[in-house]
Order: C-alpha cells, then sequence, then structure tokens
C-alpha cells in the first residue's frame, strides 16, 4: 500500500479513524483490541489537531515489516507527544502504560522522527489456540516414534543419532545463542518501560513491589511444598557452615567485576544484575538518552522477532523432541513424570489459596463472591496461556467489580500484565528441581537458595514471546548444573506448564492490586463487597 497524504481537519480526522478501523478489521485482530487501537488512534489525530492546526501535512501507511503487519501515521510538525503528562494524555496512565501496552501490541507506539510525529500499531493478529498444534504434533511425534520401534536397532540407531539427534542439538544451539541476549534485552526494556521516575512514587512502589514480592514469596512456597518429595541433602556432604559460605559467595558473585566477563562466560546471574542496572539508568535518564533507548528498543525488537521465528516452528520441535525420547527410550521414563505434574498442582493451589485467602480476609469479601469476580479471568487465562488475552477482562474486574479506583488500574493491570509472573516462577522451579533430582545432581541447601534466586529472576526476565519459556529453561539448566539433553523433556512438558503458569499469573494481578488498593485507600469497599454483576 502506498503512502496516502493529508491535509489535518475534522473530516481528516473521522476518514483516517475509519481507514485504520477498516485496516484492523481486515488484519484479522481480535474485535476488542481492534475497537481500543482504534480509539487510542482517533484520540491522538485529533491531539494533533488541536496542537498543529487544521492543514498541517500527515499521512498514513499500512504494509508488512518482517512479516508483521503494522500501520504508520505520521504529522509534521512541532513535537506532540499525544503519550505524554498530564491532563492532555490520550491514554489513561500516560507515557508509561503507553509503552507497557505498545509492547503487547495493544496501544500505538510514539516516536518524533525528523520534524514528524509518528504513531506506529504492530497488533498481534488472532491465532488459533496453539495447543492444538502442539497436541498435534505430540501426538505425531508418538505415533511415528513407536511405529520406528520396529525398525531394525541398525537403522533405527542411525535415524536417532545421525539425523533426529543432531537436529535438535542444533536447535538448541540456536535457542541458547538467542535466549541471553534476549532475556538481557527484555529486561533492560522491561524496566525503562515502566515510564519515568516519577511513575516510581509511592502508589507505582507499592504496585512494582507487590509484583515482584510475590515472585519471591511463591518459590518460597513452592520449595516448602516441593522439596520433601525429593532427596534433598541440606548440606550437601558440606558442613552447614560451608553452605552458608557458599550461598553468601553466591550473593557477591552477583555483581560483575566488568562488564564483558558475564557475557563471555555466560553468568545469567551477574547478566541480570546488569540488566536491572542498565534499566534503572535508563529510567532515570529518561529523554537525556533518547539515542540509547532508540537503540535498545530496536535491538530488543530485532531479538524478539528473532525469538518468533524460532518459535514459529515450535510444533515441528516439539515433534522431533518426543521422537528423540521415544528413539533413545526415555519416553519409557513418562510415568514418573507424574510426580511433577503432583508437586507443580499442589505448589500452584498452595500459593492460589494464600493469595485468595490473604484477599478475602484483610479486604472482608466473601470467599465466594471473590471467586466469582475473578472466575473470568482464570477461565480466559488457563484455556488460552496469553496474558494479553486477559488484558481487558482483568481491567473490567478491577474496575467494575472490585472497586479499584480507575487510576491506579490503568497503571497496576498493564504492569501486572508485564512484571506478574509467580506461575512461571513455580514451573521453573518444580521443573529445575525435578530434572537435578532425575539426572542424580545434588540437591543442597546452597542450590535450593540459587534455584530460588535463578527462577525468580528468570521470570521478571521472561521476554513476552511465545516460546520464552523453553528460551529461558535453555539458561536455567546451564546455570543449575541441570544436563542440556533434560531439554528434549521440558520442551514437551512445557506445553501443558504454560497454561498452568499463565493461570496462577493473571489471577494474581487482580488479587494483588486489590490488596495494593486496600492499603492505599483506593478500593470502594461497597463495589469490592458487593454481589452484584454489572
Amino acid at each position: 500500500m502506498k503512502i496516502q497524504t493529508y491535509s489535518l481537519s475534522e473530516e481528516t480526522v473521522s476518514e483516517l479513524s475509519l481507514l485504520t478501523a477498516k485496516k484492523l478489521k481486515e488484519d484479522n485482530i481480535e474485535s476488542h483490541d481492534a475497537e481500543l487501537l482504534h480509539s487510542a488512534v482517533e484520540q491522538v489525530l485529533k491531539k494533533w489537531l488541536e496542537t498543529l492546526g487544521e492543514g498541517s501535512e500527515c499521512s498514513f501507511y499500512a504494509g508488512k515489516k518482517l512479516g508483521r503487519q503494522y500501520i504508520t501515521l505520521s504529522a509534521a510538525g512541532q513535537r506532540v507527544n499525544p503519550f505524554g503528562k498530564g491532563g492532555d494524555c490520550v491514554l489513561s496512565g500516560g507515557n508509561s502504560v503507553q509503552t507497557l501496552l505498545a509492547n503487547l501490541g495493544l496501544a500505538p507506539s510514539y516516536h518524533y522522527v525528523n520534524g514528524e510525529n509518528q504513531i506506529t500499531i504492530m497488533p498481534r493478529r488472532r491465532k488459533l489456540n496453539p495447543l492444538i498444534y502442539l497436541s498435534i504434533a505430540l501426538v505425531f511425534g508418538v505415533i511415528v516414534g513407536l511405529s520406528c520401534h520396529a525398525l531394525p536397532d541398525e537403522i533405527r540407531y542411525v535415524f536417532s543419532e545421525v539425523i533426529i539427534g543432531p537436529i535438535f542439538d542444533t536447535f538448541i544451539g540456536v535457542l541458547i545463542a538467542v535466549a541471553l541476549p534476549m532475556m538481557f534485552l527484555s529486561l533492560v526494556w522491561g524496566i525503562y518501560s515502566i515510564g519515568d521516575t516519577a511513575t516510581l512514587g509511592h502508589v507505582g512502589k507499592n504496585v512494582i513491589g507487590r509484583y515482584l514480592g510475590r515472585i519471591f514469596f511463591t518459590l518460597i512456597v513452592c520449595s516448602l511444598v516441593a522439596v520433601p518429595f525429593f532427596n534433598v541433602n541440606l548440606f550437601g556432604g558440606l558442613e552447614g557452615s560451608g553452605e552458608f559460605v557458599s550461598i553468601w559467595n553466591l550473593l557477591l558473585g552477583i555483581i560483575p567485576q566488568n562488564l564483558l566477563t558475564p557475557f563471555t562466560e555466560g553468568n545469567t546471574l551477574q547478566i541480570i544484575f546488569i540488566a536491572v542496572v542498565f534499566g534503572l539508568a535508563m529510567l532515570v535518564l529518561n529523554k537525556k538518552v533518547p539515542v540509547v533507548v532508540q537503540l535498545v528498543g530496536q535491538v530488543n525488537n530485532l531479538i524478539q522477532l528473532i525469538m518468533e521465528w524460532i518459535t514459529a516452528i515450535l510444533p515441528v520441535i516439539v515433534f522431533i523432541s518426543v521422537l528423540n525420547l521415544m528413539l533413545r527410550d526415555i519416553i519409557t521414563d513418562a510415568p514418573q513424570f507424574i510426580i511433577l505434574f503432583v508437586i507443580l498442582i499442589l505448589s500452584i493451589l498452595a500459593n492460589f489459596v494464600l493469595m485468595f485467602s490473604e484477599t478475602s480476609i484483610f479486604q472482608k469479601i466473601s470467599p465466594k463472591v471473590l471467586l466469582k469476580k475473578i472466575a473470568p479471568t482464570l477461565l480466559i487465562a488457563i484455556s488460552t496461556a496469553s496474558s494479553a488475552a486477559t488484558f481487558s477482562t482483568n481491567m473490567d474486574c478491577c474496575e467494575k467489580k472490585l472497586g479499584i479506583v480507575k487510576k491506579l488500574v490503568n497503571f497496576g493491570v498493564p504492569l501486572g500484565t508485564a512484571f506478574s509472573r509467580p506461575g512461571h516462577a513455580v514451573t521453573f522451579f518444580c521443573m529445575c528441581l525435578y530434572m537435578a533430582d532425575y539426572y542424580g545432581i545434588t540437591i543442597s541447601l546452597s542450590w535450593i537458595v540459587t534455584a530460588i534466586i535463578t527462577c525468580g529472576l528468570f521470570a521478571i526476565a521472561l521476554p513476552p514471546v511465545p516460546g520464552g519459556g523453553i528460551a529461558c529453561y535453555s539458561i536455567l539448566f546451564l546455570q543449575l548444573g541441570i544436563p542440556v539433553e533434560a531439554l528434549a523433556i521440558a520442551v514437551v512438558l512445557e506445553i501443558i506448564l504454560d497454561f498452568i503458569a499463565t493461570a496462577l499469573n493473571m489471577v494474581a494481578v487482580p488479587l494483588d492490586l486489590t490488596r495494593v488498593a486496600g492499603k492505599l485507600e483506593m478500593v470502594e469497599t461497597n463495589v469490592l463487597r458487593s454481589d452484584k454483576q454489572e
């Protein structure tokens, strides 16, 4: 499609608004997402008309960039950021909320380039539930694997060790190569996306602290539930003081001596530490380093796009993984995996009951009423494994059903969608604990502490792309001394685990935000405790 040029006017605003809505409809976008994007674009155009005046030149373009559909609208003139601070912002919550939603494909991103104001939309297209493709790949892998057992041992060996094995190893190598820079950039950009230091005021610190604290509290509960199921040597054959020295050295070792060594040696904890420092520095400096911000944002988008390409063939990889496991007879140990799901479900339920009970007791709301209000979020999350899919439901739940003040909802829900990851923290920890036991690795006190710290940080740094969890496992296993062969099992199990993890992630958002709202006196208690549904 060619660039279409217009002169700003009331008629132009209506025309471009309708053109955007039409294009979004053609691109098979979810109806609610399309409505949200269309509304934001209309408000942006009105803001530009008001500030730049009638007759200012503007343009519209829709096309594809590296396989992703996008729409760009631009207007020449002075800088007019429609998502800036104050009452003139066209999106509730300000620039920080716009950045968070843009990362989810639910809002336009704004740039000022060569004297032009530009907004770009890169919405996520409606897709079939990925579980369908992955289930087909899993079943097909089992069928082919069973068929291969009828082959002579020589042919089966060649098929396994010469063809399937090397293909899987190549995929894992590419995954690890992309995972480290992706994790680093995702965390840096995620911290910067919070907005600015003003966002980290009293309200911001309470919300962010709640989400991050929830992740590590969840891991402590998870360790208490899961560890008794395994053969654990709390002191690893060493004296108690030796274990505590090991933990102390681990904590001190998180701080690198220089910026290059962590990347050359693959020290993930130090890389995460550097990412946090860089992200906070960008957050503090904000507009003073526009070139750095633009570079980090663009490289982050590039790495995530590469990861999306890799995970686009995830059903093929699942097929190869299942086939590889069956050819090597590892699949015969499948009944043993039941223990993994048992401790996972117990850990999820324990954490859900604790956070649900806390909100119910401290906010004095009936458990039955509270469960009824968060049920839609739970059902959508567990059926789609998509945090973006629950966004509108959580917004509606927090404001209309739980009575949380709109200002807090507009900030807390997008932030929670991006950073609430207790579910993935649980799955990371349980998977690592199980694999360590499965491969005979000594599970000591220092190992458990390392696992809690690492899994918590990786849950925070989890990239918001399909397959991000698998990428994290590739680095987690290396950090915790688990053989890379375990990834063949993790790739298959992650299909189911992702749905369970997302459910806990997204249910935690309204429950934690309600607690924050209660502490800050930003909740209408009559709405919160009412059993009436709007």
